[in-house]
């Protein structure tokens, strides 16, 4: 039983070392791919904008635009407390509380 249990053992440690060895030769074949599809991509991106006559653009300046954006929400939050506030003090002053 021990014995065969120790030929299981030994077969399966060979699989996996095999299975592992698959593994990095497909992650290696999938690397050169990815990297192909993507040069190719970039060849053929700039061909089209050269046939319609634009320059390709600079990829980036995400976090420009985002930035950008948390600036004009700030400015807005900013804006409409001061309008709140106003309309509160304005309130204040129209209807004074009795004493």
């Amino acid at each position: 039983m021990a014995k065969t249990s120790k030929k299981l053992s030994k077969k399966v440690a060979k699989l996996e070392k095999k299975a592992e060895g698959l593994r990095k030769q497909a992650e290696k074949k999938g690397k050169q791919l990815t990297a192909q599809a993507h040069d190719t991509f970039d060849a053929v991106s700039k061909e089209a904008k050269a046939r319609v006559g634009k320059e390709p653009e600079p990829t980036g300046g995400g976090k420009g635009k985002f930035a950008l954006l948390l600036a004009v929400l700030a400015g807005v939050g900013v804006a409409l407390k001061r309008k709140r506030d106003q309309e509160l003090d304005e309130a204040l002053w129209e209807e004074p509380r009795s004493v």
